[in-house]
């Protein structure tokens, strides 16, 4: 019987040792590192790297590519990532691209399983750095303006004044605004595969429901679980009691609603009938 440990690395393999190194430099938001790829021309003379982009770095790292990235995305991504983990105090040196001739043996051996190659080293035990330090939590940032399609702006702007508002705050790179967006429009069992794109922006920027979502539903957000979470956003929203907080709560379990949540109906009626019955209300 064959050992386990003893196999060469595979495509899985390969992608783990990818996360490992981006864990390893304390998760640089993906927007840094496709920051520092537009830069890799002047750092290290190489302008035969391919710049990164906040999608593709999910995917790979996510494991949703049918292949292994290439030679150049690989180069691209290490270098990224330990620079950034240098410029941040992550690890007081960056290897540049001496690492680089590791990297490309161990993707050579991930194609090619009969090849034996040991596992690169992270940057932190590459000759004339320190131990690598305890990490901190990654850090955070806003996400850049969204473009939304006019289907998608009609579909949200249907919810009146709230879901307008939404639309104001996603436009301008709000990412809890974009994860609120993707929840509405993904109660429509059409829309599902929409939401991936909103999703990776908010998540880039650390959104945690975003970041939760992809990684239950990393081809498209499910109708049932985007109602469920619609629910808790009209929970959430309701629980103060205030007349604006109602509206919003209205919102989100109108949308619930439309994903199956039908006991989302109640709440609803629940909020009509308080609204009749306060001062002024619309009765």
């Amino acid at each position: 019987m064959t050992d386990d440990a003893s196999r060469p690395p595979g495509p899985d393999a390969f992608i783990r040792a990818l996360n490992a190194l981006y864990d390893s430099c304390n998760r640089p938001p993906y927007r840094k590192l496709a920051e520092v790829s537009e830069h890799l021309g002047e750092l290290y003379g190489r302008r035969d790297l391919p710049s990164l982009s906040t999608t593709g770095i999910f995917d790979v790292l996510a494991g949703r590519r049918k292949r292994l990235p290439t030679a150049a995305w690989v180069a691209s991504f290490v270098l990224c990532c330990q620079r950034r983990a240098w410029e941040t105090g992550v690890h007081d040196g960056d290897p540049g691209t001496a690492s680089l001739p590791a990297w490309q043996a161990r993707l050579r051996a991930a194609r090619s399983p009969d090849l034996d190659v040991p596992p690169p080293r992270p940057p932190a035990e590459q000759e004339g750095t320190a131990p690598e330090r305890v990490l901190a939590p990654p850090e955070s940032e806003p996400v850049r303006p969204v473009r939304l399609t006019e289907s998608q702006r009609v579909t949200v702007a249907g919810y009146g004044p709230r879901g307008r508002a939404l639309l104001d705050r996603a436009a301008a790179g709000d990412a809890d605004a974009l994860y609120r967006v993707a929840v509405l429009l993904g109660t429509d069992p059409a829309r599902g595969g929409e939401t991936v794109p909103l999703l990776i922006e908010a998540a880039a920027a650390g959104h945690p429901g975003a970041l939760d979502l992809l990684d239950a539903s990393p081809d498209g957000l499910d109708a049932a679980e985007a109602a469920r979470r619609a629910h808790l956003l009209g929970d959430q929203a309701g629980r103060s009691g205030a007349a604006a907080d109602g509206e919003a709560a209205l919102v989100y379990y109108q949308a619930a609603v439309q994903g199956g949540r039908l006991d989302a109906a109640f709440a609803i009626t629940e909020i009509l009938r308080h609204a009749d019955e306060a001062p002024g209300g619309r009765g």
